[in-house]
């Protein structure tokens, strides 16, 4: 039980006394009822007074306790801290040892706090609190010391952050995902073409039972190596079926969220849209066939640009050019080159004449603030190709 030094005193004024009375007139509450509601009420005004003493904001009106009709149905004595959670109070004799909770008030709350209330009703000793509670009665003995509020409290406090946290990268995934569908729309109108990330085989192809996607979940978080990783991602994107999507959905997306390898990342995100394709982490990639305008005979070369959001409202990008053939080379002297709208130089990749055996892939990565324009220039030899890209 907690001794006078762990249980502060609190003095209850005069007009925390008229506050009660108007209250219960206005309840209409009688006989037991109301013996138990004057208690309760002075309790929410002696914890008021304390979190006080902390500068802790509550906030008098939206709590259950200051509504008097809801008195006559409902056992309730909140105090409710704002952006936090609601306290439920409860008044005490000095006589009294046991303590109850009503049905009401088992959930939605942040802690439960019990004080002791004097036979004059000048003072209220905080006894403690509890962070939960159930149809058995309290005991003193049961109560946690009163600072254990204040872990109640920056817990809250905690979970608060988080939360805010939580929201605003969803909502710039959001944000970069809805900028991201807009430009699919009218690239597509634009030549462009849907495209698979995947550049590697199913790790392997199993007969299909009631545990096949656990069995390769359990796979991936056992997987040796990043390739054996991606192969998985990819089997998961292949023998996906919709009774499976939400347990996939969750793997992908922690995946996405906590590897350190970026082509895990892209790979993950980009199965992500075969099963989700509105999700705000899938990643959307389309390719363009060129060849004709640069004069390359037999050789057909595919740019590609994939994009996928970030959760600070910008957009990932990925840029390649690379044969179509993939047992062809890119021609010597090859350019990939990003520009701005204004064709500012912003980078560039290019094919050299020393390389062997040829390279068939060029690849830019960047970072897209949503609403930005940039030029995308593939040259060869004399002759060069530009695409404008506007999201």
């Amino acid at each position: 039980m907690n001794n006078l030094v762990q249980s502060p005193s609190i003095p209850l004024t005069l007009q925390d006394r008229q506050w009660v009375q108007r209250l219960v007139v206005q309840s209409g509450c009688q006989g037991e009822k109301l013996r138990r509601l004057i208690p309760n009420l002075l309790a929410v005004r002696a914890i008021a007074h304390w979190l006080d003493i902390y500068d802790i904001a509550y906030d008098w009106s939206s709590s259950y306790s200051t509504q008097p009709l809801l008195h006559l149905g409902e056992e309730v004595a909140d105090l409710l801290l704002s952006g936090l959670g609601r306290l439920e109070c409860r008044g005490i004799s000095p006589q009294q040892q046991t303590v109850q909770f009503s049905p009401e008030s088992w959930s939605d709350r942040l802690g439960y706090v019990v004080v002791e209330i004097n036979a004059d009703l000048t003072t209220g000793r905080l006894l403690g609190c509890v962070e939960q509670v159930s149809a058995a009665p309290l005991t003193k003995e049961m109560l946690q010391p009163p600072d254990f509020l204040f872990g109640l409290i920056a817990q809250a406090e905690l979970q608060k952050a988080q939360s805010s946290v939580a929201n605003t990268i969803e909502n710039g995934l959001r944000t970069a995902a809805s900028v991201i569908h807009q430009w699919l729309t009218t690239a597509q109108e634009q030549a462009w073409q849907m495209a698979e990330f995947y550049l590697l085989e199913p790790s392997f192809s199993p007969v299909r039972s009631a545990n096949t996607i656990e069995r390769i979940i359990d796979k991936l978080h056992s997987a040796g190596s990043e390739a054996a990783r991606q192969r998985l991602i990819i089997t998961l994107g292949e023998v996906v079926k919709p009774e499976d999507a939400a347990s996939v959905v969750r793997e992908l997306t922690q995946i996405i969220d906590q590897t350190g390898d970026e082509d895990t990342r892209w790979l993950a995100a980009g199965t992500l849209a075969r099963i989700e394709p509105r999700h705000p982490q899938a990643a959307h990639r389309l390719q363009k066939t060129i060849g004709a305008e640069l004069n390359l005979a037999d050789t057909a070369l595919n740019l590609l640009i994939a994009l996928m959001p970030a959760p600070d409202q910008t957009i990932n990008g990925s840029i390649e050019l690379k044969t179509a053939n993939q047992q062809q080379s890119l021609p010597p002297g090859t350019r990939l080159t990003l520009l701005s709208a204004e064709n500012e130089f912003i980078d560039e990749i290019a094919v050299t004449g020393d390389q062997t055996p040829g390279k068939n892939l060029l690849k830019i990565g960047l970072t897209i603030d949503p609403g930005t324009n940039f030029r995308i220039r593939v040259t060869v030899g004399g002759e060069s190709i530009t695409e404008d890209i506007q999201l």
